[in-house]
């Protein structure tokens, strides 16, 4: 079977991922603790509501977050802040860039549309040569729900058998192997290598 597209988490995957530090940065932003923080935009459920696109915008996310949490400082502190949980992977970067060319990379990723709008801003050289950036938010769904595989597929105009997919969350990589795509648990970047060559 030919493989046409190699796709990959974005948190945990192609950036590091640091949730704590994210909320230590918004606490100190937000005059809040950080236990404050996490209850207001994730345990709420708001952060999730951002990932299955109920905010159209990333203002309409900024604001949102202003309301919920006192916020008054600009719009460029919150981006880094909110931003601040994510580190490109150089490692995983270089092996990835060794298959531009020959694959359609593509980004695969529950996050909202400030993220969208921020990361590739804040780290414009790690999205470099990926062909599509999918962001649930525009999809609706979330992963591991199996909608979130069909509106990817749909969105790459790919046959699910032509579809590798890396991710960091076995729940994930179980969804994306029952819909029909072939898919591999992060480890390293080598799983890069071990997923085009088994």
């Amino acid at each position: 079977m030919s493989i046409r597209h190699l796709v990959v988490d974005l948190g945990g995957v192609l950036f590091r991922f640091d949730h704590a530090h994210r909320l230590k940065r918004l606490a100190a932003a937000f005059s809040l603790s950080p236990d404050q923080v996490d209850e207001l935009l994730w345990s709420s459920g708001f952060s999730g509501d951002c990932d299955r696109g109920r905010y159209a915008s990333a203002a309409q996310v900024r604001t949102a977050i202003a309301a919920a949490t006192g916020f008054d400082g600009d719009d460029e502190r919150l981006d880094t802040e909110w931003c601040s949980a994510f580190h490109p992977d150089q490692a995983v970067l270089d092996e990835l860039r060794r298959h531009r060319g020959s694959l359609t990379l593509t980004v695969f990723t529950n996050n909202g549309p400030l993220e969208e709008e921020a990361l590739p801003r804040l780290h414009p050289g790690a999205f470099d040569g990926f062909g599509h950036l999918l962001f649930s938010h525009r999809l609706r769904h979330r992963k591991p729900e199996p909608a979130a595989f069909a509106a990817a597929t749909d969105r790459l105009g790919a046959a699910a058998h032509e579809v590798v997919f890396i991710d960091d969350s076995p729940a994930n990589v179980d969804a994306a192997r029952a819909f029909g795509w072939t898919a591999f648990h992060f480890r390293g970047p080598e799983t890069v290598t071990q997923a085009l060559h088994p």
